[in-house]
């Protein structure tokens, strides 16, 4: 996926920016803040996973989003799609970007950071 810049400095296809991300994880009927999106990566309760850490990311039969990684034993995490807002650093709560919902916008940031992430080898 490419990503441009656009005239007023954003990103298209959108990315999620920085705050509280709010879903309902995989197995659970409660909508809750499930981690915090920061410059770093993906920090929740005592689990943190840096961008470089992320695997990839997949849909999944239960309607949801599969944020893969190595790191832990679970494989990752994931949560149900269609739920999901952002609480942003202004405390705005963000439920679209340009049209596309958070849920997407949070996999065009992964993409996007992995992208970053690759060094040009000399």
């Amino acid at each position: 996926m490419e990503f441009r810049k656009r005239d007023d400095g954003r990103l298209f296809p959108p990315v999620l920016p920085n705050g509280d991300f709010i879903g309902v994880a995989h197995g659970s009927h409660l909508r809750q803040v499930l981690f915090s999106v920061r410059d770093e990566g993906l920090y929740g309760e005592g689990v943190f996973l840096l961008w470089h850490e992320i695997t990839g990311v997949s849909l999944t039969d239960a309607k949801g989003f599969q944020i893969r990684s190595g790191k832990y034993a679970s494989g990752g995490f994931g949560f149900y799609a269609g739920a999901s807002a952002l609480l942003d650093l202004t405390g705005e709560i963000v439920t679209r970007i340009d049209g596309y919902t958070v849920d997407y916008c949070l996999m065009n940031r992964i993409s996007y950071e992995s992208k970053r992430q690759v060094q040009p080898i000399y």
